[in-house]
């Protein structure tokens, strides 16, 4: 697939999901979610770029945040948290990186999970989206 066809594949996939869902749907994880295939890979995009995640942290503090891009999960894989491994979608869909962000948890500083990040040309780029998610 070329890098416009992929392009245009996540972009309907984007469209496509449901970005508003109730929280038991959020929760429960049982909304529409556009799905792609990118390099092999089945991606089920929960939140497109520029849509609202928002929650509670664990002292019952409201956070939100702006998707800088698509974000989702890679299906049929196993992350350390026992759920699909989280990705980031970036821009250049004909770059065959992959940059993995190991993820601290906030309050233990310990590992909690990885994050995934596709489609960026380089580690700056990659970086730099996931530090604005």
């Amino acid at each position: 697939m070329t890098a416009d066809a992929m392009a245009k594949a996540v972009k309907v996939a984007a469209r496509i999901t449901d970005t508003n869902p109730t929280p038991a749907m959020a929760e429960a994880g049982n909304y529409r979610k556009g799905k792609v295939r990118l390099h092999g890979m089945e991606i089920a995009i929960e939140n497109p770029k520029g849509s609202i995640r928002s929650g509670t942290d664990k002292d019952g503090k409201p956070w939100r945040v702006t998707l800088p891009a698509h974000y989702g999960d890679i299906k049929r894989t196993e992350g350390a948290d026992g759920d699909p491994v989280d990705v980031y979608i970036g821009p250049d869909h004909s770059s065959r990186k992959v940059f993995v962000v190991d993820q601290i948890d906030a309050g233990s500083k310990r590992f909690d999970e990885h994050k995934a990040l596709l489609g960026f040309p380089s580690k700056a780029a990659a970086v730099s989206t996931y530090t604005k998610a």
